[in-house]
């Protein structure tokens, strides 16, 4: 195991044995374009209740039992949606909408919706004692479900959230981490995107069994909208009731200006673009000139001129980039089957299965 998998596994591992698990779904850290797989994990900062009080707010708070996330990789391309932004975003999930990433990330096309890998982490450090991986029909793995209690793995009693909950602050005191792998982003050199932020859908259960089905502090789904099977409002943050508004779980992949500058900067070479067959130049050095300009350059041309391509400032070049799972896919991978573990949680219901 690498340094980073024990000191992400550590993490999850305090948050996992006390089971001081809390809702509000994000993510432990931004990442950075490379050629490597990172370690992350999907942070809970807060319990279930219902839309009637503000979310994070309260002490008497359900605590997380159960977790489902479904990352934006389908193997159809059909099943996400691309947006794209300049400038600051005022309305979430309001932003442009693309038809793929090609133009943006290494390895999208308009037939491949991305390249992201998933790594389900089922042992050493889940936050729940039940981990299993969420495949699709061409054992893709989409995404991880967990959950606590005794089928089939016995998990400790979750801790009554009120005694987590930190008046002075109005807060909870702790944050549950759920981790997983994920493999390496690169952007494309004649990108102006410096973000992609890849939208995961999550839900966090409070209350399991039929009996609880309408219960509005059973879940808490994490998701741009509702969909045909979660269609609750008073369960769901992004609801249009709700005065914060849609809100989705991003994970931000930064871009390495440093090594991948943009079009029109210091160090972008379109000849190194072609050498490498359009893989991105991890040698950058210095201000260099585009081949097309290079023969009738002056000696100052060749040091302020950087490439063909016009400055990022055109309203045609997007810097943040979005890839989200919709509807049908969320609807088809993020509930937890009642199916024979490893497939389900062995007969257990979570809403919205029955």
């Amino acid at each position: 195991m690498n340094n980073a998998l024990k000191t992400l596994t550590s993490l999850a591992l305090l948050a996992g044995t006390a089971q001081l698990a809390h809702a509000h779904a994000g993510f432990k850290d931004q990442i950075t374009e490379g050629t490597v797989k990172t370690w992350n994990a999907v942070s809970i900062a807060h319990g279930c209740a219902s839309n009637a009080t503000p979310e994070g707010g309260v002490a008497f708070q359900k605590d997380v039992i159960a977790i489902s996330t479904i990352f934006p990789n389908p193997s159809d391309i059909k099943d996400v949606t691309f947006r794209g932004s300049k400038g600051a975003v005022t309305t979430t999930g309001a932003e442009a909408t693309l038809p793929n990433l090609a133009a943006h990330i290494v390895g999208s096309t308009d037939s491949i919706a991305s390249t992201i890998a998933i790594s389900a982490i089922t042992s050493g450090g889940t936050m729940f004692a039940n981990t299993i991986p969420v495949y699709d029909e061409k054992n893709k793995v989409r995404g991880f479900q967990g959950w606590s209690g005794n089928s089939p793995f016995s998990g400790p009693a979750l801790l009554q959230s009120e005694l987590k909950f930190d008046p002075a602050t109005g807060t909870n005191t702790s944050q549950g981490l759920a981790p997983f792998g994920i493999s390496a982003i690169q952007f494309n050199p004649t990108s102006c995107a410096k973000k992609l932020v890849v939208r995961v859908a999550v839900a966090d259960w409070c209350l399991k069994g039929a009996a609880n089905s309408a219960d509005d502090s059973r879940v808490d789904v994490w998701i741009g909208s509702q969909t045909p099977k979660f269609n609750d409002p008073d369960v769901m943050p992004s609801a249009p009731t709700v005065a914060n508004g849609i809100y989705w779980p991003g994970l931000t992949v930064n871009r390495d200006l440093a090594k991948n500058p943009l079009p029109g900067t210091k160090g972008f070479d379109p000849a190194k673009i072609a050498v490498n067959n359009g893989i991105i130049d991890r040698t950058v050095a210095g201000w260099e000139v585009s081949p097309a300009k290079a023969a009738t350059a002056t000696t100052a041309a060749v040091t302020a001129v950087t490439s063909d391509k016009v400055s990022c400032a055109d309203v045609t070049d997007y810097d943040t980039v979005y890839i989200e799972p919709n509807a049908n896919d969320i609807d088809k991978y993020l509930p937890i089957s009642t199916a024979k573990y490893p497939h389900g949680a062995n007969g257990v219901v979570y809403w919205p299965s029955k």
